[in-house]
């Protein structure tokens, strides 16, 4: 999910303290994810490298942004201050993640997950398909390729996305993208209320 074995380590380490902090049993995370409660003790000792799909399945069941797993800055990050009229994210100052057994790099463009949208960029590399699992959760989703091709599929209906194209929809909608073609592929989500 991130570059070292440390912050992959911590990911897997703040689902444990998460369940535990909310006084949920790994019984009951499993009855709640469809995972094993085996499943579930290898990946919080992290020994095994779960896939996105089961990272957010996780992640719904604990009520917590998949984003956060792992990084306190945006776990704890305060309610916005509307006192402030602007807030800026340096382009070197993103906050990144890397799917775990995947090259794609999503980068959060807005400060923080304590808002009413989350605005994310996601970066695919040509030999990257991304993956194939189906996503559903509450809200809308806003999509913009700003580079290469991307495949999106919602309840079944499969829709082609090139460079300048954009989708929405509603995300309670059983979902899934991945890039096509044999360029990279850059994309803009919108995301409401965050999720990810």
């Amino acid at each position: 999910m991130v570059k070292t074995m440390d912050e992959t380590f911590a990911i897997f380490e703040s689902i444990k303290k998460i369940r535990k902090s909310k006084g949920i049993t790994l019984q009951e995370m499993s009855s709640r994810t469809g995972i094993s409660v085996n499943h579930l003790s290898q990946i919080e000792l992290g020994k095994t490298n779960p896939s996105i799909g089961t990272l957010k399945k996780i992640t719904n069941a604990l009520g917590v942004p998949f984003m956060s797993l792992g990084n306190e800055t945006i776990a704890s990050s305060s309610p916005h201050n509307n006192e402030k009229k602007a807030e800026v994210v340096r382009k070197d100052m993103r906050k990144m993640l890397v799917y775990p057994k995947s090259k794609t790099k999503v980068y959060l463009l807005t400060p923080d997950l304590q808002r009413q949208l989350e605005v994310i960029l996601s970066e695919s590399e040509p030999d990257e398909q991304g993956p194939e699992e189906w996503y559903s959760h509450e809200g809308e989703e806003f999509g913009f390729v700003l580079e290469g091709e991307l495949e999106v599929t919602v309840d079944n209906e499969v829709y082609v996305l090139k460079e300048g194209d954009s989708i929405s929809y509603r995300s309670h909608l059983p979902h899934r993208m991945r890039r096509i073609g044999d360029a990279p592929c850059r994309s803009i989500w919108v995301v409401t209320p965050p999720s990810f």
